[in-house]
């Protein structure tokens, strides 16, 4: 059974996966979210991934659908990262 502490948990992934894109843009030829139920270890993941083909329904989602510009440049988009999590975790 989801929680919303599990929501909270991938939201909090994909900004960090995407926060680390933003800290090194230059590391990837063409950046890509990827995620995925590691079903090792029963948890949603999210990493950034280089040249990864798929689409969103894949868990493949474009690094340009995921920053916005803030006051001091480019940053995370908050509300991406939760309509993200929210489609990929359903609460009971």
């Amino acid at each position: 059974m989801a929680s919303i502490q599990d929501i909270h948990a991938l939201e909090e992934k994909i900004y960090d996966a995407v926060q680390e894109y933003i800290d090194n843009p230059n590391g990837y030829e063409h950046a890509t979210l990827h995620v995925y139920l590691d079903r090792d270890e029963m948890e949603y993941q999210a990493e950034m991934e280089d040249n990864l083909q798929g689409s969103e329904d894949d868990g493949i989602y474009s690094i340009e659908t995921l920053v916005r510009e803030g006051d001091d440049g480019l940053e995370p988009d908050n509300d991406r990262a939760s309509d993200i999590a929210n489609s990929w975790i359903f609460l009971d």
